[in-house]
């Protein structure tokens, strides 16, 4: 990632930058347990072989440009952003594309209502870091259209680490902080906030935790406060909102009935204006240039895909919905 992307890739915490969905045939290790995975579920070979198949179908999209399986293999957020990189993708001139590394997998079929419609496949890869190095990824699988497709991928998070998920017996059914159906809804909110960045009261990040997400030097808030002090110094202002995304939210049972795991997707869109327009050379970028751009920029607005996920408790043990893990993607960036 080079230096003029550093400054959006802060916000989202690992922003993946590129000009093509970097993921290829699955390499060596794949028997063995994943780094700091939560307890692998017994009789997973069809899980294993749905996420074999899906690095293998994703290998031809990155080696061939062949997006034939892209409907196959992927749903919802990722299905989005394949298409993106679809758009965007072009083969190298000369030399060839090389695989990369998925080791350690372990499967955990979480505790469902209704049947198994979701599965979560733990891995050391450099699928997402675009080759950049092995890092430890949390990929949920959804049955969807009678097969198991990619719908969400989650960076390692730090801290605690990936949490602990039901998967023997019955799963909680008591009442948590957060509804699902509210989690996108009200982080889209807060975070918005957060981009102003005022700094969060318990008050103002209700129903959330005020941790690193949300407080501090990296938080949403303290990398929005320096990007506007910055911005202003160079005569451009800077704002930037959230929205939730159409996918729905996953509410994953977590162990001994603490609660749940939810996995949600947003949009974040961020824009600099500057009314009198600088120039191309002394625009003080975000994330992915834009192409095409003019000799002299009024506006640049950058548009990503996120995954936030969170620990949400139950209701009784009078907690907050701390936010602990992350994934981005950019979806397009505009200059005029």
């Amino acid at each position: 990632m080079n230096s003029n992307r550093r400054r959006g890739a802060a916000l989202l915490f690992a922003l993946l930058a590129g000009a093509g969905l970097a993921v290829a045939a699955c390499g060596g290790g794949a028997d063995s347990p994943a780094v700091n995975a939560p307890a692998a579920s017994p009789h997973t070979a069809a899980e294993k072989a749905a996420t074999l198949n899906w690095l293998d179908q994703t290998s031809q999209m990155w080696t061939a440009g062949n997006f034939a399986a892209l409907n196959q293999v992927t749903t919802g957020e990722m299905r989005a952003i394949y298409q993106v990189e679809e758009q965007q993708a072009t083969l190298p001139a000369s030399g060839s594309r090389q695989p990369f590394q998925l080791t350690g997998l372990s499967i955990t079929i979480p505790c469902q209502a209704g049947g198994d419609a979701v599965f979560v496949a733990y891995g050391d890869t450099d699928v997402f870091t675009l080759g950049q190095g092995m890092q430890p990824y949390a990929m949920v699988f959804q049955r969807s259209g009678g097969s198991w497709k990619l719908a969400a991928a989650v960076q390692y998070p730090s801290g605690a680490g990936w949490p602990a998920l039901c998967s023997r017996g019955t799963a909680t059914t008591a009442s948590a902080v957060l509804a699902p159906d509210r989690y996108t809804a009200d982080l889209a909110r807060v975070l918005t906030r957060a981009m102003t960045g005022a700094q969060p009261t318990t008050a103002t990040a209700s129903p959330f935790a005020v941790n690193g997400f949300l407080s501090g030097s990296g938080s949403v808030n303290g990398q929005a406060a320096t990007w506007i002090r910055q911005d202003q110094r160079a005569g451009v202002s800077f704002t930037g909102h959230f929205t939730p995304a159409p996918d729905s939210t996953f509410a994953l049972p977590l162990a001994n009935g603490r609660g749940y795991w939810l996995i949600g997707f947003l949009t974040q869109v961020s824009t600099h204006s500057s009314p009198s327009g600088l120039r191309t050379t002394s625009w003080p970028d975000t994330s992915p240039v834009a192409t095409r751009r003019p000799a002299v920029v009024h506006h640049e607005t950058d548009t990503y895909i996120t995954t936030y996920t969170a620990l949400d408790p139950l209701r009784s043990s009078d907690g907050t919905v701390a936010l602990d893990g992350f994934f981005g993607w950019p979806l397009t960036t505009v200059a005029s």
